[in-house]
């Protein structure tokens, strides 16, 4: 393989990563915010190219050429299995675009559960379901509601 370098490279790299581990992408068979099944892609929610940067910064890790990447790749992808696998999402190519043009093209990874709460958000606007109540939060047992207002009210 030819060395890689310029501007490209940064692509070229994230490239690698993402074919070395394709085979391993868990995509639904629809979309989490609508529910098509033609045009299905896979999001990361943490931005593969911003992850694989940083880790060779903390390490101090060139990937300047195709070998250096390839030969840094397996491990990568043991310290970072759940980012590059688990952490992700189906969205057909509408949804997709539009949470990277909300996001950006590279979202930042703090960004990662504002995506994830949008997904849910919009996922709920076209099925009818309050978003709000989807939520997850390890603080929404303490939402009053008919099932617990008694346990709320001994927390006052």
């Amino acid at each position: 393989m030819a060395a890689n370098t310029g501007a490209d490279n940064k692509r070229t790299a994230t490239r690698h990563i993402r074919d070395g581990i394709k085979s391993n992408y868990q995509k639904d068979t629809k979309c989490a915010c609508c529910g098509t099944t033609e045009d299905l892609e896979l999001h990361h929610y943490t931005t593969v190219s911003i992850l694989l940067k940083n880790y060779c910064k903390d390490r101090n890790i060139s990937i300047s050429t195709d070998e250096e990447v390839l030969a840094m790749r397996d491990q990568f992808y043991t310290d970072n299995w759940v980012d590059l696998v688990e952490y992700t999402v189906t969205l057909c190519n509408k949804h997709h675009k539009e949470l990277h043009r909300i996001y950006g093209r590279e979202p930042t990874l703090a960004s990662a559960g504002k995506q994830e709460v949008w997904v849910k958000k919009i996922h709920g606007r076209i099925h009818g379901k309050d978003a709000d109540s989807q939520s997850t939060s390890r603080f929404s047992k303490f939402i009053v509601n008919p099932d617990n207002s008694d346990r709320f009210s001994r927390l006052i």
